[in-house]
């Protein structure tokens, strides 16, 4: 249990610091819905039905990163492409992070019912 509390505090420290982390209230309270979200620097449109997570940005995205809520990580890549799919993803919540072609990065909050 301790090292469970220590494993999330430590996800917290290390990527909870100096990002932009914006959480959606539509994309908190109603996933499974297309949601749109307007970031200040970046457009993203975070669609999470059944096991399938669809990532659309406006800008490239060059590297992806899901997360589970203790955080493990269940999924990265680096697609460079403005769309990403993710199939086989459990029902839970994830946090996703994006990082983008303009050297952005944000994180992002996915509740799953």
């Amino acid at each position: 249990m301790v090292r469970r509390l220590l494993s999330a505090f430590a996800f917290l420290f290390l990527f909870g610091v100096g990002y932009v982390c914006a959480t959606p209230p539509s994309v908190a309270d109603s996933v499974g819905n297309g949601v749109s979200y307007d970031d200040k620097k970046v457009d993203v449109t975070i669609n999470s039905v059944g096991g399938q997570l669809v990532v659309i940005a406006a800008e490239k995205i060059t590297h992806i990163e899901v997360y589970s809520a203790i955080g493990g990580l269940l999924y990265s890549a680096k697609p460079n492409y403005s769309e990403v799919r993710i199939d086989n993803l459990p029902k839970t919540f994830l946090v996703v992070r994006l990082r983008f072609a303009n050297k952005t990065t944000a994180i992002y909050k996915i509740k799953k019912d």
